[in-house]
């Protein structure tokens, strides 16, 4: 029970409790009424009853002195005509015999819900029985009852439009600080909550502005850092990839070309195979020595731009895992993008087809890049295996696997968004959208 109470919104909790109050308090404030002003009418009515009856009583001791039984009886009856309020009149006399009658049968007229009023003589000779009808009552408190009810009514509707809008205005703030909660989660920092008040609220809503401030400092520091961290590691592969190139890879063609030459001068047979072997052997890693090198940082991508970077890129990674590698450029032409932008979108490149091979057992990779707007989108799709997508973050970083995280920070320090659709056995699309003038 608590589950579902603390499953449901604020402002219906709130609604729900006004109309609980407002209910309870109509309810009981009409009954306590009817009951009140029900028994004070009764009172009345009897009080009343028994002025009018000791009167008749009066008129009927002087007529039974003077008069007859006939004069009595017309006396109770226009008593009862008089008197709306009464239905039955009975004059009695020391014994109880009855002297005069007038209106219904006093035991039916108590049975129909009519009270009875007593009234005895000075001399204690004639006695009035009085039937005393309640109709006047139950239509007097049933009329105050429906109005009261009305009244009732229309302010509990009031009431619980008031309800409503000090809801919402209550509630209001608190939304703003759940969506912008969710937007702080969402990466973005600058977000600000509105402060109307000087409320508990509005203490909240300041103390949410200083932590996205503080959080936001932070994560200027970190994309700082992180930006000096990735500039810092694409320096040290420049210069380990050139290295690679004009040491190793100068070293490794003396040493052919110094194979090549015995190999030519030599006479025999063993030893020619043997020297043609080991040529082998080092043209073999000169060849995975440039491999490396330029996974490390393709010259091509400083001299000629990132299209024929990535052409390049896409035609030795089919030679090299005999995979099928498609490039679409649309709209990209040969135009040169800034340098962070160009090593980027080259990097989430070779990413995603290592892991379409690697991770998913792609057989066939389609690469596109496409101009959109103001920015440049960049697609990478495969047929492999795939795998669930969902809270993809999590997943690599408990298995470790941080490629596809590096890449996503990457796009992110660019003022990018990145995504991964995947599902099992469906493939995977990797997905980054970098604003170019952001950018530049």
């Amino acid at each position: 029970m608590n589950a579902l109470l603390l499953g449901v919104p604020v402002s219906v909790k709130v609604m729900g409790i006004a109309l609980g109050v407002t209910v309870l308090l109509g309810s009981g404030m009409l009954w306590q009424i009817h009951r009140t002003w029900h028994a004070h009418l009764l009172r009345t009515l009897e009080d009343e009853g028994a002025k009018a009856a000791g009167r008749i009583l009066g008129h009927c001791v002087e007529l039974s002195r003077n008069g007859t039984t006939n004069d009595l009886a017309k006396e109770l009856s226009h008593a009862l005509r008089e008197s709306p309020d009464w239905v039955h009149l009975r004059l009695e006399d020391r014994t109880g015999a009855v002297l005069a009658e007038a209106g219904a049968d006093g035991t039916q007229a108590l049975t129909i819900g009519v009270s009875e009023v007593v009234v005895n003589s000075n001399d204690g000779t004639f006695r009035l029985r009085a039937g005393l009808s309640q109709e006047r009552v139950n239509h007097e408190v049933g009329w105050l009852t429906r109005r009261l009810a009305r009244v009732t009514v229309v302010i509990g509707l009031v009431g619980l439009l008031a309800a409503w809008w000090l809801t919402r205005i209550f509630a209001q703030p608190i939304e703003e600080l759940v969506n912008l909660t969710r937007a702080v989660k969402a990466g973005l920092y600058t977000t600000k909550a509105p402060v109307r008040a000087n409320d508990e609220v509005g203490e909240l809503a300041r103390a949410f502005n200083e932590m996205t401030a503080a959080v936001a400092e932070k994560e200027a520091g970190r994309q700082h850092l992180l930006r000096q961290v990735i500039r810092a590691g694409e320096e040290e592969r420049k210069r380990i990839a050139r290295e690679l190139h004009d040491h190793t890879g100068q070293a490794l063609t003396s040493q052919i070309a110094a194979l090549s030459a015995l190999e030519s001068q030599t006479r025999e047979t063993a030893v020619r195979a043997r020297l043609a072997e080991v040529r082998r052997q080092a043209e073999q890693t000169l060849a995975e020595v440039h491999d490396l090198a330029v996974a490390l940082r393709p010259s091509v991508l400083d001299d000629v731009g990132l299209k024929a970077a990535i052409w390049r890129h896409c035609r030795l990674f089919d030679q090299r895992f005999g995979v099928d590698t498609v490039l679409t450029d649309l709209d990209l032409g040969d135009q040169r993008l800034p340098p962070e932008v160009e090593l980027t979108v080259y990097r989430v490149v070779q990413e995603a087809l290592t892991n379409g091979v690697r991770h998913g057992r792609a057989r066939r990779l389609h690469v596109l890049l496409q101009r959109v707007k103001a920015g440049l989108l960049t697609v990478v799709r495969d047929d492999g295996q795939g795998f669930d997508a969902r809270d993809w973050q999590r997943r690599c970083a408990e298995g470790n696997h941080l490629g596809l995280l590096g890449i996503e920070e990457r796009v992110t320090l660019v003022g990018g968004s990145f995504c991964v659709d995947s599902q099992p056995g469906k493939g995977t699309t990797v997905i980054a959208d970098i604003p170019l003038q952001e950018a530049g």
